[in-house]
Order: structure tokens, then sequence, then C-alpha cells
């Protein structure tokens, strides 16, 4: 690929994240359909097909959220790749729509790359791309056997984690330690909604936590009814705790609960932690991280890429979590996309070399 198809390719990029998110290029066709699941049933999938003959194929996968596949940003990702005549699968994977983070994950990841690679490689070269939590399942599944010996072309992560145990403590601190030097950001209750809604029913903490677990799956699906009902009939800590953990106050009760988690479950968090194996992945690997990511520290990227054989990192102002940043000055804009566009030329040569 060279240097003027490279730029190009980046230019449609940036322009899609900003441009795709409710509208599809007419370049692109997009595509409901299914994949058969680990047992046979149909699993849904969507696939973004380019208008020209591709020469790659790219699998997205999402991170914990019950929107899935049809996750909007997830879609305007999708779209902003596939206009560069890649042929992009989005696809479902079960236990990460319904919020457990469990080992299950990574079967059905590795199990979605098999059927994408007997069914439409064709000497099309794969490659990956997970954001916040899917890009650990992407990361692990590069050591499953499968793909060691049909390797993928490269690994794109996204505002990923390293170390679940630095990211919890985030999660309540809000503070980045860099060089010595402090920054806080104010983080975003999601991440703490989601470990709660995983860990507490396993952990003993002193009173029954039910009506708790049942609060949480009420927020996590917006169904705010029947949480409102729930808060009227509550009273104590159990009431306690869901508004600390909606509101996002950070509670001695909440810090307490945290450390029972990471003392209690730490051997499920080492699994998706890469700070524990990641260092026996060979692949090529390019980490993005925004600076201002509410939801991920991006010291967790820059730990990863100095434990990772093979990497390039951008950490850059330009995005946040979910979104590219409308908060830094034009100046620094410029200067972000310049980097942005250096990054992105670099994933791009690999991507259709």
């Amino acid at each position: 690929m060279n240097a003027i198809n490279r730029i190009q390719s980046v230019s449609r990029t940036i322009y899609g994240l900003k441009k795709y998110q409710d509208l599809s290029p007419s370049s692109i066709e997009e595509e409901d359909s299914f994949y058969p699941g680990l047992n046979n049933e149909n699993i849904p999938l969507k696939i973004f097909n380019p208008s020209k003959p591709y020469s790659s194929i790219l699998i997205l996968y999402p991170g914990a959220t019950v929107k899935g596949e049809s996750h909007p940003r997830m879609i305007t990702l999708a779209r902003s790749l596939a206009v560069n005549g890649v042929k992009v699968f989005l696809p479902r994977i079960p236990p990460l729509i319904n919020l457990e983070l469990t080992e299950e994950i990574f079967p059905w990841t590795v199990h979605f790359y098999k059927w994408v690679f007997n069914n439409f490689a064709n000497n099309n070269p794969i490659n990956l791309a997970g954001v916040s939590f899917g890009g650990v399942i992407v990361l692990k599944a590069c050591l499953d056997p499968f793909l060691i010996k049909n390797k993928p072309k490269s690994i794109l992560v996204f505002g990923t984690s390293y170390d679940v145990s630095t990211s919890m403590k985030f999660m309540y601190s809000g503070k980045i330690n860099h060089n010595g030097e402090t920054i806080e950001i104010k983080p975003d209750p999601w991440s703490i909604i989601v470990l709660f809604h995983n860990y507490l029913h396993q952990i003993d903490v002193g009173y029954e936590t039910k009506e708790i677990q049942d609060g949480l799956s009420y927020l996590i699906h917006q169904d705010d009814d029947k949480l409102k009902d729930l808060m009227n009939n509550l009273n104590g800590p159990q009431k306690s705790l869901i508004n600390d953990i909606v509101n996002l106050n950070i509670s001695d009760e909440v810090k307490r609960i945290m450390s029972i988690i990471l003392k209690d479950c730490s051997d499920q968090l080492e699994f998706f932690s890469p700070k524990f194996w990641c260092d026996n992945i060979s692949n090529n690997v390019f980490i993005l991280h925004g600076t201002n990511d509410s939801l991920s520290p991006y010291t967790e990227s820059v730990k990863l890429n100095s434990k990772l054989q093979n990497s390039d990192l951008l950490i850059t102002r330009l995005f946040e979590h979910r979104e590219i940043s409308n908060k830094i000055p034009f100046i620094r804009k410029f200067h972000e996309t310049f980097n942005i566009y250096k990054f992105l030329s670099k994933y791009f040569n690999k991507v259709f070399s």
C-alpha cells in the first residue's frame, strides 16, 4: 500500500468516525445476518461489505455491552473501516451481551474466528480488532492454538485494560499516576456497574445482596420503572449501595466490597488481565488509547505496550472512550490528528500489505 493510498484510508476513517454515526456511506452494503453458535444456534451478526472487491477482512469484537453488535459506536467504527475496502464482521458474543465476564467468552471468540476463516478467508488476510473489554478478549484469543497456527494479520485494540486490579483502583479514585504526574478524571460508573453485576453474588459482604443484583440488572437494561419500584421498597445498606453505585459515590462501603472482590475473585480477574499472559503474544498489535478515557486509564495501554513482544502505541487526546473529543484546542487537535495519521497509516500498511 503506497503512501497516498494510506493517507486516503486514514482520511476516510477519521471522516467516517465523525460522519457515519447516523448515515451509512453509499460505498458499503450493511447486512444483518447470523452465524452458527457453539451449539449450532443462530447468533446475530452484522456484515459491512465494501462495494468494490475486498482484499482484507476485519473482525471487530465489541466490549461488555447489552447493545452488542448493534452498539452505535461499534457500527460507526465498522463503517469507517469498511469504506477502505475491508470486509468487516461485527459479531454478537452471547456472554458479553449478557455482561457475563466468564471464561466462556473465549471459546465463542475463537469459534467465530474459525467460522470466518473457514468460510470467507479465501487467501484474504484476517485482522482482528477489539474495543474496551473486546480488546482483552482479542488478545487472549491470540493464545489459542488455532490462532497461533492461523495467525491474524494484525491486532488493533482501543481503550483496553492491562491489569484489572489497577483499573479497579481507577474506578473509585479517578486518579492516574504516570511519570511522577497525577491526573484526575471523573470515572464512568459503567465499569463498577459491570464489576458488581458479575461478582457481587460470588462474595460475602455480610448482608443479603439479591435485591442489589436485581437493581443492577434493571439499571443495565434501562428498566427505570422496575428500578424505581425496587428503590421505593428498599432500606438500609442495600438501598445505600445501589445509590452509591448509580451516582458513582465511592463510599467506604463501595471500597470495602471492591477490596473483597479483588481478594476473593483474584483468579478470575487475572484471567482477564493481560498482565499475566500477554508476554506470550507474538502478533503485531496496534494499541490506541484516549488520554481522557473515563472507563480505562490510558496508563493501562502504556503498560500493555511495554509487555508485548511486537506492538505500536498511540496515546491521544483526540479520543475519549466512546467518541472523538471536542474538548481540545484547535492547535492541539491539529497535532493530535497528525499523530493519528502516522499511527493509522502504519496500521493500514499492515492490513493491506
